[in-house]
């Protein structure tokens, strides 16, 4: 089982600018989980209510597709988006401790078994409420982050419009 460590902590975007002393409050919150490969961690449309941190493993972010089959009505399958592992210091599920009665914009399972660190919203609540500072950085780097996934999301919306274009142009 991995430790989570305050330098683990210091390498996730989100916690950037944090000083040690309160990266410790944030370790303190933080519950680890070990989520078995195939295990799905996050299910698309589910209410969420924490954020997890993945500290050791493989998981694929995928949203699922609505498609018309020819003679077969319609067909609802999952695209893979991204793959994300421990050594990317990566976070997902951060918007559900935004807002409470959101539902998960993706699914998240498990290629291989992992290791989480996760943080209720309730709990991450009453960190920032008694320590305003942390939440300031945290809001900012999660801010950061869906800024910089919503640039990506827009490229790739222009890049399709500009195949879909292109194509009914033949």
């Amino acid at each position: 089982m991995t430790t989570i460590t305050i330098d683990f902590l210091r390498r996730i975007p989100i916690f950037t600018g944090i000083p040690d002393e309160k990266l410790e409050k944030v370790r303190r919150t933080l519950v680890q989980r070990h989520a078995e490969k195939g295990t799905v961690i996050v299910k698309e449309g589910e209410l969420g209510s924490e954020m997890f941190i993945l500290l050791q493993g493989e998981v694929v972010i995928s949203r699922s597709l609505l498609l018309k089959i020819q003679g077969h009505g319609m067909d609802q399958r999952d695209k893979s988006l991204t793959r994300l592992t421990g050594k990317d210091h990566a976070f997902f599920g951060e918007m559900a401790l935004a807002e409470e009665h959101l539902e998960r914009t993706a699914s998240v399972s498990a290629q291989t078994d992992c290791e989480l660190a996760v943080v209720s919203r309730e709990a991450f609540f009453k960190l920032v409420e008694t320590d305003k500072e942390i939440g300031y950085f945290v809001w900012k780097g999660i801010a950061r982050s869906l800024s910089t996934r919503l640039e990506k999301t827009t490229e790739d919306v222009l890049k399709l419009a500009t195949a879909l274009s292109l194509a009914l142009e033949r």
